[in-house]
């Protein structure tokens, strides 16, 4: 089941989001404050969870999921967790970055949570596609993206190799504390790929210069 959570941070451009939606079906959640983008591209959410702080009583919808302001887990978070609950297979982040720096990273960690729990989770607004993959694995990078940055998550990251880019990588390490994969782009007439062996990437795709 394909799932697409909402949550509060800044989308500037609906036209460009709907374009990142999955086909049809798919399980719609509102995080909080993420309820106004989805008022705004007309959808109804299957599922509401939050704390209120982003948004009015009057505004809540019917059945909504509450909790209180003091918490352990993050709106997104709480989201995350009732995907995972009705079923989701694949999860899609929207809403998740922009704004207030803290929450764009604690959003990058719940995409470690959702690789953790075997589930594939994407964190995309207007311009860019952040992912992660975990090793022995592999991910094909989107043409439609101009740039990629691939960094290692998870402490160092054995047998790191990038095709189809203009700086290839042949098994090599990344580690934390020092951007080696940072910027790179696709070769004329190619398609990048990024494996690795041990360790986790995140992979941010970028349109913007």
């Amino acid at each position: 089941m394909n799932c697409v959570i909402f949550g509060a941070g800044p989308i500037s451009d609906y036209k460009a989001i709907r374009r990142l939606l999955p086909e049809p079906p798919f399980t719609v959640l509102a995080a909080d404050g993420g309820l106004r983008h989805t008022n705004a591209l007309g959808i109804e959410p299957d599922v509401f969870i939050g704390d209120m702080d982003s948004l009015r009583q009057e505004d809540l919808p019917e059945g909504a999921i509450l909790y209180p302001s003091r918490k352990d887990d993050t709106d997104m978070m709480l989201a995350v967790k009732k995907a995972l609950a009705l079923g989701a297979e694949h999860v899609l982040l929207l809403g998740g970055l922009g704004g207030r720096l803290d929450h764009t990273y604690a959003n990058i960690q719940t995409l470690a949570y959702l690789l953790e729990h075997g589930i594939t989770g994407v964190l995309a607004d207007e311009n860019h596609l952040v992912t992660m993959v975990d090793g022995p694995g592999s991910a094909v990078m989107s043409a439609g993206y101009r740039y990629l940055s691939v960094f290692a998550y998870s402490g160092v990251c054995e047998g790191v190799t990038i095709t189809g880019a203009e700086y290839l990588l042949e098994n090599a390490s990344l580690e934390p504390s020092f951007p080696l994969g940072v910027s790179n782009r696709h070769a004329p007439g190619q398609q990048m790929k990024v494996s690795v062996k041990t360790g986790t990437l995140l992979l941010i795709q970028s349109r913007l210069e």
